[in-house]
């Protein structure tokens, strides 16, 4: 089978795959160059067929990162609840029972027969389900009426911000899959708008070139990084050399704050200059603010929590 020639490969659907900002940054840079042309009538008519898509994405991207920032909130919800469940509670559940059963006895065993382990390790359902088997374990013992109750009570509360958790993710999932098709469409306006251009263009090819994100669509990796870090770890992003007052927008996907700065050596361990940024958070930051652009090329990413992965996106602008 014969490959796609490449002038018929949609450049700018593959550039942008995978990325919804890179989408909406080469969407909006090609509305505006249009925008700014429209004295040319020709231009105008790509204008106002390109305005209607260019809205469309937008309008999904909101959507959509809406429904993410809300996914973060129900997720760091959940997991504050089950560290408090890791030690504060579980701790005072223990020193409650104590009072009337002692630690070792028959009954104490029967309660925490793998002590507080199930409470502290395992995936989020066998952690809640920890807690519903106390419950049924302390059962009518009259004894213990006030422990059941907190126990219950803290069930019936973490159980409600899990399913809220698993429902903001199932939503965030319907958004992603809308603006994915806004995202397919909004690619196909500007690919046949670069055919226009071409045409219109056709012995000045050289202004074509103003309508569209060259640098996003010839190396995305050029301009966006995304990624993992592992608990306590550090995550190498890119080795680059950059100008002192290069602004870099820094978005914290995950649950836990996250340090970034520079160093002179890949996995190089953080110094005193660091940006730190809270879990959810986002914001714009000099190179210089990281450490000596100079001298300090590897870009790292450091977090700090001992429980959770992190998660980032930087974006060099």
């Amino acid at each position: 089978m014969r490959r796609l020639w490449i002038f018929l490969t949609d450049i700018i659907e593959i550039a942008t795959q995978g990325s919804f900002r890179l989408g909406l940054r080469v969407s909006r840079i090609h509305y505006a160059a249009l925008k700014a042309s429209i004295a040319d009538l020709f231009i105008l008519a790509l204008f106002n067929v390109y305005e209607v898509v260019h809205l469309n994405y937008i309008s999904k991207y909101t959507a959509w990162k809406t429904q993410k920032g809300q996914q973060l909130s129900d997720t760091i919800a959940l997991t504050n609840l089950l560290a408090l469940l890791r030690k504060t509670t579980v701790n005072a559940w223990d020193a409650a029972i104590q009072v009337v059963y002692a630690k070792g006895s028959d009954r104490y065993n029967a309660l925490f027969p793998n002590g507080h382990r199930p409470f502290q390790v395992g995936t989020q359902e066998e952690r809640i389900a920890a807690i519903g088997s106390l419950s049924l374990a302390i059962g009518a013992d009259a004894a213990l009426t006030a422990v059941k109750t907190a126990v219950d009570d803290f069930f019936t509360l973490i159980t409600t911000a899990l399913n809220k958790q698993k429902a903001s993710i199932k939503a965030t999932g319907v958004k992603s899959n809308e603006l994915e098709t806004a995202r397919v469409a909004m690619c196909e306006a500007k690919y046949n708008d670069l055919g226009a251009l071409m045409q219109h263009f056709i012995t000045n090819k050289i202004l074509i070139g103003q309508f569209f994100d060259l640098t996003t669509i010839r190396n995305i990796m050029q301009m966006l990084f995304q990624g993992h870090v592992k608990k306590l770890m550090m995550y190498t992003i890119v080795e680059r050399t950059v100008e002192a007052t290069a602004q870099l927008l820094i978005e914290n996907d995950g649950v836990t704050e996250l340090r970034f700065y520079l160093s002179d050596t890949k996995n190089g361990a953080i110094g005193a200059t660091f940006f730190s940024l809270a879990a959810g958070r986002h914001g714009t930051v000099s190179a210089s603010d990281l450490g000596n652009v100079t001298t300090q090329h590897f870009l790292i990413v450091y977090n700090p929590d001992g429980v959770n992965k992190g998660e980032f996106t930087v974006e060099f602008l």
